[in-house]
């Protein structure tokens, strides 16, 4: 059993103490939320110990890992403290608010030996996971594009990043996934339509050698879109985040010659599979990888130096836009 804590019980937060109250392998001791009202509310729901400041917290309790869930700008500061008192880490994403800040804690839970995890949620969900398996053996040919989709309106807890970092950054290191490598090129539009302070759409395109990708992000559609979309020379993928729903459209083509000698090639129905799939809480699943890395065995956590990565790319994409903050 891994004795387990909660830093931030707000929205993912709170699902973070839910799913650790109800993992096997994890024993929930404490949460920790500056929030007494709503910290007290989710101890006293998961029958753990409750803590205003997350240093008490540490300081008396044996706790051997902790998610932090707080709002981006706080991520590099607590997850610094939670490293160096030598406890496994799983932070939200983005890991932190510059890659400065993110390869510091890479390198401080390295001289620790000390698990280091990012919370980019989407490679846990089934459909994704699926995909990068039919991917991985071939079944689409050779990738030539990608594109996904993530709008909807803003969170009101979101106070401290743009969309580039807060939306952006997932299907950025979805794609790193899918693919394998990281971007050759990276380009970006977007503009501020509703928010003064922060940038609330933009549209990133990154090339990877030969492959166009293209990622939509924005706070300000009225209807909450999670798409993704992979062509391949042989096939086609679509992906719903949302449902789980995973469609592949397999080409069927035929190549001949024509009565004039000339190369041709015909293209058929394609043949359509709604790919069966056993939806489960990508969180749930995020969490039981953490645990069992804590615990020394395989998983697919994602790590700190992944979440640099994805962080790298954004502030990349920011450059192309002018931004010089992930607040801006």
């Amino acid at each position: 059993m891994v004795r387990v804590a909660v830093i931030g019980v707000g929205n993912i937060g709170y699902h973070h103490a839910r799913n650790y109250s109800e993992i096997p392998d994890a024993t929930l001791i404490a949460v920790a939320d500056l929030d007494a009202k709503r910290g007290q509310a989710a101890a006293e729901r998961f029958g753990c110990q409750f803590y205003e400041r997350y240093e008490e917290m540490l300081e008396h309790e044996r706790i051997e890992a902790v998610s932090i869930a707080l709002p981006t700008g706080l991520h590099y500061r607590v997850a610094l403290d939670v490293i160096g008192a030598g406890v496994a880490t799983l932070v939200e994403r983005p890991i932190a608010s510059t890659v400065e800040e993110a390869r510091t804690l890479v390198a401080v839970s390295r001289e620790m030996n000390t698990v280091l995890a990012v919370g980019h949620i989407e490679r846990f969900n089934p459909a994704v996971r699926e995909l990068k398996r039919r991917i991985d053996a071939g079944e689409l040919g050779d990738v030539t594009s990608v594109v996904a989709k993530r709008v909807g309106m803003l969170p009101p807890q979101v106070k401290d990043a743009n969309v580039i970092v807060d939306l952006g950054v997932h299907d950025i290191d979805i794609i790193n996934y899918l693919l394998g490598k990281l971007p050759t090129a990276v380009s970006a539009t977007g503009g501020r339509a509703l928010l003064s302070d922060r940038f609330d759409h933009a549209e990133l395109f990154l090339k990877y050698d030969n492959i166009g990708c293209y990622i939509q992000v924005n706070w300000i559609t009225p209807l909450k879109i999670r798409t993704l979309s992979v062509t391949g020379a042989r096939g086609y993928a679509e992906l719903n985040y949302i449902t789980q729903k995973l469609d592949i459209y397999q080409t069927n083509l035929e190549r001949h010659f024509d009565d004039f000698g000339d190369f041709v090639l015909r293209f058929g129905n394609p043949q359509t599979i709604a790919v069966p799939l056993v939806q489960e809480e990508p969180l749930r699943l995020e969490l039981q990888s953490f645990l069992q890395t804590v615990q020394g065995l395989d998983s697919a956590v994602v790590t700190g130096e992944e979440g640099v990565e994805a962080l790298i790319v954004a502030e990349w994409a920011m450059r192309q836009m002018g931004v010089v903050s992930a607040s801006a």
